[in-house]
């Protein structure tokens, strides 16, 4: 055997020439080389390190049958081998070495496949890729190989080697078919918490054959999140978290520049480098393509007659084999680059939140920090997805120069100038992209994080007069937002314009100088090297923003992650510790929980808010601190948990007492239901859960809740009243287990009676602490339970211990307990029985109030979309959005793509018939004619390009951005009290973080993108079918066919974008929930429970993300195998079918198919991204139409300009309800006290206040005092049948436009309000800008806050709601009042007086105008002191206002009027509040009692 009939053979080829019977065929040497010695030698190379890889995992897979079936079929692959092994050692031909040694590592090769398949089939749970992938590699290079060897024998002994090898060849098959089974049957685990996706082989994940479930799914129904597949174990959020903190803590320089990048890097480094292999393979088959194109015109220009029949048909194999690769090597790699890309937002999402854990309070204080989680993590996913394809673009460029130098010698130098000077604008460009970029981003998240401070703030924006204000607010700064971004957006247009550039001028600069004669081979040979060239190089620069981009967003993060940590300074000591220390303060205390020694805390350097403090918390007590507002009382309480971060001194603190009850001043409440808000993360003990709701009378008002404890109660618990939004964070503190509880201020928001009960259920000697024997802190204002207290802690006005004992010791000590009076109450230490706790009977006596079981709570006023648009388009979604933009715009946006289809596509047309002229033998023009016209098309296409892109990014960006936030803004705005408390507020948030992101840039790229495709490809498909008229054919079955494939891919990703928006939701709200509770989470010891369920939120959004970008894949191949199989017709049609057509437009042709499958996949791609990102358009124009305004066409009432003028008030027997379309049947007088009429929050009011009178509103926690103000504010509306029963100044309210009500009647609400952090007290004080500086200064010296402004800032300095206390607030709030009231008045005397008759007598002699103030619970943050001065401001600055006032301050509104005291409701009791107060057995007189008077 020496196979020596072909000399040939020798060389390396790789072509056969010479041998007749093989006129298309590789020599030996190259065969045994690239087909058989280099692949064993990999796979050799590879097979042990996997194999000692699998000795570790343990067994998971079963099927022994099948297993020893697979084995055995290598053995016998392994014997057929050896035959052939033993047969070449009797080779006598100069190639025997080589034969012998490519024997032998198939040999040693295919015994390495036994153990591993024995292997993989019982430790992996998919088909092992690298067998598989060996397998079908080398039996395709066998096939060509056996091919060779029978055409070449000649001998029995080469029959017979032919014979063994074909016969390997087909054992091999059969293995191969075997190895690529899956296991699914065998795998050992449970299916429901595994991916498909796990058990596919090779094969699979390059068709995307686990994808196929999910089409028929969402094809057949509307998708849910338990449809999708579980992630892979691999993608768990939490593993990703674990691996990025051990990469940071193993990098030393992870702090410094880029260090989160190289850490996250280091992560998923193995996921990071799996795309290069088939990156590469891309970019080789892509390589092919010259080459293809060249041999198929030499054919073509061989005379028909004498064209060989062998070499068409080997054009065509090579056809299908490039492009085919081209489909394979592009699926993968899609495949593991969003694997990697999907494994690194996990790892820093979960890294962020995990930071936002352990922050300080100042910098999670920060609502913009959700920015971070949302707009940043997402614009870092561009960056990532171009990350190989900017190396593999360098590499592909170096490769096109060669080859075209090849082609057209020095000439290549003219595409490098080009590029050279692009290269230099890139630069240019790059250093204005990374500010403007930057700073973009920061006005993104501020706007962000003001929409979300608004959105949880609304309603008292709207008691306050001011959610107009916020909503002028919010669009200014989206208005700077846009203007900024459009300044980075013109720097992406330079980019795209640089990017177009060398595939635009390089092939104009080339042929112009090129000094070679332009056949038509050589024109469309170097136009396809040409075309390898530019792609790269218009994709590098292409990708050089978005790599900035991902850049700068992961720097911003890098910045958070490095965010100072919140460090608990607290030191841990024993009993016998603290006791020494005791010792050692000559303290005669025993049994101390936690000792402060020399403590000094604040929140900012040189600045400290507590000084020298010293003292100690015995266990099993009750500590109570007071003093004056913003003495500290709060910030003590936050130094005790540890989270001031200037301290200095000691705290020490017993280890057990570490996880405490912690109740802040202002409770911290999610949009989840009652129970959900009182047990956290602690497990439900019924009995320890009804406990908790009888010591803080609860129970009454969940029986008035539509579902009871099961009510949800919106974000940040709208729907409750102050007071019962501190007995729900109260009972939360009381459920937990701890033996150490903090309480700030939290008796604050309770009436008289509920806060005397409360108190003794839960503070008192019989209290429901000291029944467990746990230590108390309470800071509070209410100074008579002092006497009920085992140590008093009394701060002075510059944050020192002025005093501190038991009460006995300090009551005549002529301190500064002794000066506030306290009178001991002889019932202090028993529970008082009251009207307003009867309603207890019935839930304390285990029976469930009727009216809690048969009432439904209101759905939800919006949902995204119905089940039907989910599926289907909507045009009129698409009209919306156009609507958006001027008419103008959208007809220049038209008439360029068109321009540019034509650009884009007719100069390849133009170079058939300048390479047509070139060769004939009478030219018909010169050579300046052909590229002066070849350069216009190019410059015109180029220009088309520039000007499409400005149109977009600019004009149409700006115009739609804008209107699309301002009509949800103003929705968010308009909408009634009733959206806030069926709506979470992370809903709303993600509408202006997630949606709006789409609107300004993945819909405006997707729309550009896929206007852009559809030209150039329509013009491309007829530049193809130039090649033979029989390719237009096709063209119907192709339409129909990419129709059928987007009719089945479209319902399923538009379902799965909208899941991966709305999953996005719950997370966001997570994280929103936890920077506003983070305190109460740390002090509770919720930190890990927190995290874990972020992380269950954070896999669950990124379940249809992922799968969504895999379908997205899964569309690309089918596309690519779609060009192949029109790739591989069109070489069928031109080489087979005779005369049809010229070389020149064949090349044409060709060219055009290199990149008609990427226009095509593209064009699919970007129409179904434009369905997708519009449907962020179809969630605010749903948003827009659903969510009806609160204001009705009945408000036409034309008021005065100083309207109210006197503040008179009539209501007449009007009743109101939460959820008035229930209601809406019921008639004034069937609400009485026999009628079942649970859902009435106010029912039969009757009020007559005349001008100028004060009346005070009292009654328990919950009974509706709160609501009749919002019923006079209109964010309650009355029953329809009683809708015009509420007149001020004989005007029906029911004809008052809502927003020129709430401002014109002054209310203060109980919560105060500002906008977000950053703003000046000025525009805090007056946002409408009406005031002077002075009015401003002389208003906060008024209420006493002057100081404390001057202190930082000033008028113009910013504030911050953490440099006020709680109390200050409330004076801030009162202070913005009075400034309004000062204003109104000074516009009358000079604007109004002098037309009007009655006023200018009335200034004249020294009087002022009325109009109505609305107080709730002004005072109920302050101390006694600057509670009488507000209500000394009260009787000064609105002498002549009409002056309704909610109060459980009794004694401060003994001067008023009169007193309405209000239950259940219902108005109880009436009169002037002297004489109520001796009225024995009188509401008023109980809670005057119950106050301890």
């Amino acid at each position: 055997m020496d196979y020596s009939s072909c000399p040939n053979d020798a060389t390396f080829g790789p072509a056969v020439h010479g041998c007749n019977h093989r006129d298309f065929d590789f020599t030996l040497k190259f065969e045994a080389i690239f087909f058989s010695i280099l692949p064993a030698a990999v796979f050799i190379i590879l097979a042990p390190a996997r194999v000692i890889w699998l000795f570790e995992k343990p067994v998971i897979v079963k099927g022994r049958d099948f297993q020893f079936s697979k084995a055995a079929f290598i053995a016998l692959c392994v014997a057929l081998r050896f035959s052939s092994f033993m047969l070449s050692i009797i080779w006598r031909g100069e190639q025997a070495p080589l034969f012998i040694t490519s024997a032998t590592l198939e040999v040693v090769a295919i015994l390495l496949a036994l153990p591993l398949s024995f292997l993989e089939h019982a430790r992996s749970p998919r088909p092992s890729m690298l067998l598989s992938g060996y397998l079908i590699l080398s039996l395709i290079f066998d096939i060509v190989r056996t091919r060779s060897f029978w055409l070449l024998a000649t001998t029995r002994t080469e029959s017979a080697f032919a014979a063994v090898f074909t016969a390997a060849v087909g054992v091999k098959a059969v293995a191969f078919l075997a190895e690529s089974q899956t296991k699914t049957r065998w795998i050992q685990w449970d299916a429901t918490a595994h991916s498909p996706e796990e058990t596919t082989g090779f094969f699979g994940l390059v068709v995307f054959s686990w994808l196929w479930d999910i089409f028929a799914i969402g094809r057949k129904k509307v998708l849910t999140l338990d449809d999708l597949f579980p992630l892979d174990q691999h993608m768990a959020s939490d593993t990703l978290r674990m691996k990025l903190q051990a990469s940071k803590k193993a990098s030393p320089g992870h702090s410094h520049k880029h260090g989160l990048a190289k850490a996250l890097a280091k992560s998923i480094l193995g996921s990071l480098l799996l795309p290069i292999p088939p990156r590469l393979a891309l970019s080789t088959f892509k390589f092919c393509q010259p080459f293809l194109i060249n041999s198929l015109l030499s054919y073509l220009l061989i005379p028909a007659s004498e064209r060989p029949v062998n070499y068409g048909y080997g054009l065509i194999a090579a056809t299908l084999f490039v492009y085919g690769g081209i489909a394979i090597s592009t699926s993968i790699y899609y495949y593991l680059r969003e694997r990697a890309i999907w494994k690194a937002r996990g790892a820093l999402a979960s890294s962020i939140y995990e930071q936002a854990l352990r922050s300080r309070l100042s910098v999670v204080g920060d609502s913009s920090v959700l920015t971070l989680m949302s707009t940043d993590i997402e614009r870092t996913r561009p960056g990532l997805t171009s990350m190989h394809e900017f190396w593999a673009s360098f590499l592909e460029t170096g490769v096109a120069l060669w080859l075209l130098y090849r082609e057209l010698g020095v000439a290549f130098v003219a595409p490098i100038v080009v590029v050279g000077v692009c290269v230099v604008c890139v630069a240019i460009a790059s250093g204005l992209s990374g500010p403007r970029q930057n700073l973009w981003m920061e006005k993104i998240q501020e706007r962000v994080g003001a929409l979300s401070h608004v959105v949880a703030n609304v309603k008292t924006l709207k008691v306050a007069g001011l959610a107009e204000s916020a909503e002028a607010l919010i669009q200014r700064l989206r208005e700077t937002e846009v203007g900024i971004g459009g300044s980075w957006r013109m720097i992406i247009v330079a980019f795209v314009i640089i990017g177009f550039a060398p595939s635009m001028l390089g092939p104009l600069f080339t042929f112009a100088v090129t000094s070679r004669t332009l056949d038509t081979t050589r024109v469309f040979t170097s136009l396809s090297f040409l075309v390898l060239l530019t792609e790269p190089l218009s994709q590098i620069f292409q990708y050089v923003p978005f790599l900035m981009a991902s850049f700068t967003c992961l720097t911003r993060i890098q910045t958070f992650l490095e965010e100072e940590c919140c460090v608990d300074f607290r030191e841990d000591a024993s009993r016998a510790q603290l006791e020494d220390e005791l010792n050692k303060s000559s303290s005669e205390d025993n049994g101390a929980l936690i000792k402060v020694i020399d403590g000094n805390f604040g929140w900012e350097k040189e600045k400290p808010i507590l000084s020298k403090l010293s003292f100690s918390i015995a266990a099993n007590s009750l500590t109570i601190m007071i003093g004056p507002t913003a003495c500290g009382k709060s910030t003590l309480l936050k130094a005790l948990l540890g989270e001031t971060p200037i301290h200095d001194g000691r705290v020490l603190i017993q280890p057990a007492a570490r996880r405490i009850g912690y109740c802040d001043q202002t409770p911290f409440l999610t949009n989840a239901s009652v129970r959900d808000n009182i047990l956290g993360y602690s497990s439900f003990d019924e009995d320890r859960y009804n406990e908790v709701l009888e010591a803080t009378m609860l129970l009454p008002d969940l029986a008035l809740l539509p579902q009871g404890d099961l009510t949800k109660i919106g974000s940040n618990g709208v729907s409750l009243s102050g007071g019962q939004k501190q007995r729900v964070s109260m009972a939360r503190a009381l459920y937990a287990d701890s033996k150490l509880f903090f309480f700030d201020d939290t008796l604050s928001g309770l009436d008289a009676d509920t806060e005397e009960q409360v108190f003794q259920r839960v503070f008192a000697a019989n209290g429901l602490i000291r029944r467990r024997n746990a230590t108390t802190i309470l800071c509070t204002h209410a100074v008579r339970h002092l006497p009920s207290a085992d140590h008093i802690i009394a701060l002075s006005q510059d944050g020192l211990i002025v005093e501190q004992g038991t009460f006995n010791d300090l009551a005549f000590l002529g301190g500064y307990v002794q000066s506030l009076e306290v009178q001991v109450s002889d019932k202090s230490s028993e529970i008082m029985p009251s009207d307003s706790s009867s309603t207890l009977s019935a839930m304390e006596k285990g029976e469930e109030p009727v009216a809690a079981t048969a009432r439904t709570p209101p759905p939800a006023m919006w949902s995204a979309t119905d089940e039907h648009s989910r599926q289907t388009r909507d045009w009129s979604v698409y009209k919306h959005y156009a609507g958006s933009m001027k008419p103008i715009t959208l007809l220049s946006f038209v008439l360029l793509g068109i321009a540019l289809g034509f650009f884009f596509n007719f100069p390849q047309i133009w170079l058939n018939f300048w390479s047509a002229d070139v060769v004939s033998a009478h030219r018909a023009h010169s050579q300046a004619y052909w590229t002066g016209i070849y350069s216009l098309f190019l410059i015109l296409c180029l220009a088309s390009i520039g000007a499409i892109c400005a149109i977009v990014f600019i004009s149409m960006t700006a115009q739609s951005g804008t209107t699309l936030h301002h009509q949800t803004l103003r929705t968010v705005i308009r909408a009634p009290l009733r959206f806030f408390t069926t709506v979470d507020a992370g809903i709303v948030t993600n509408l202006f973080s997630q949606d709006i992101s789409l609107v300004d840039v993945e819909l405006p790229q997707a729309l550009l993108n896929a206007t852009a495709e559809l030209c150039i490809s329509i013009g491309t498909a007829v530049v193809v079918a130039t090649a033979s008229p029989y390719i237009a054919i096709s063209y119907p079955f192709v339409v129909a066919l990419i129709w059928l494939i987007q009719k089945l891919y479209l319902p399923t990703s538009r379902q799965l974008r909208l899941l991966d928006l709305e999953t996005k939701s719950p997370l966001y709200t997570q994280f929103t929930d936890t920077i506003a509770g983070v305190a109460t989470l740390r002090a509770f010891g919720w930190t890990q429970e927190s995290l874990d369920f972020n992380m269950g939120l954070l896999d669950n959004s990124q379940r249809p993300a992922y799968l969504l970008a895999m379908v997205q894949h899964c569309l690309t191949f089918i596309l690519s195998a779609v060009v192949t199989v029109l790739a591989t017709l069109v070489v069928v049609l031109v080489t087979q079918v005779k005369e049809i057509t010229g070389a020149g437009l064949a090349g044409a042709s060709m060219v055009s198919l290199m990149s008609l499958g990427d226009y095509v996949s593209h064009l699919i791609l970007m129409y179904t991204l434009l369905e997708i990102s519009i449907g962020a358009v179809s969630r605010l124009k749903s948003f827009r139409e659903t969510v009806l305004p609160e204001s009705s066409p009945e408000e036409d009432a034309m008021l005065p300009p100083l309207w109210p003028l006197y503040g008179s008030l009539d209501i007449k027997a009007v009743s109101a309800s939460y959820s008035n379309e229930s209601d809406s049947s019921l008639a004034v007088e069937d609400v009485d006290s026999n009628s079942d009429t649970t859902d009435l929050v106010l029912r039969n009011i009757s009020i007559s206040v005349a001008p100028g009178e004060k009346v005070a509103i009292c009654g328990r926690s919950g009974s509706g005092k709160s609501t009749l103000l919002l019923l006079l504010l209109r964010l309650l509306d009355p029953l329809p049948a009683c809708a015009d029963g509420v007149t001020i100044d004989d005007v029906s309210l029911n004809r008052v436009s809502r927003s020129i009500l709430r401002q014109r009647v002054i209310a203060v609400p109980q919560d105060s309000v500002f906008f977000p952090d950053g703003h000046s007290f000025k525009t805090n004080l007056d946002p409408y800008n009406m005031s002077t500086d002075s009015d401003c200064t002389e208003v906060l010296q008024s209420v006493g806050l002057w100081q404390a402004v001057e202190d930082n800032g000033g008028l113009n300095g910013h504030l911050s709601t953490s440099m006020l206390s709680h109390g200050q607030r409330q004076l801030f709030g009162f202070a913005r009042a009075i400034l309004r009231r000062r204003v109104r008045s000074r516009t009358a005397r000079t604007e109004i007086a002098g037309s009007d008759e009655y006023l200018r007598s009335s200034f004249e002699k020294g009087g002022d105008i009325g109009g109505l103030l609305l107080l709730d619970e002004v005072g109920s943050s302050v101390d006694k002191d600057t509670d009488r001065t507000i209500q000394r401001l009260i009787r000064d600055e609105f002498a002549r206002y009409t002056t309704i006032a909610i109060s459980h301050r009794l004694d401060a509104i003994m001067d008023f009027d009169r007193v309405i005291v209000m239950d259940k409701g219902r108005i109880v009791e009436s009169g002037r509040p002297q004489e109520l107060v001796e009225r024995e057995e009188g509401a008023f007189k109980s809670l005057w009692t119950a106050g301890g008077r």
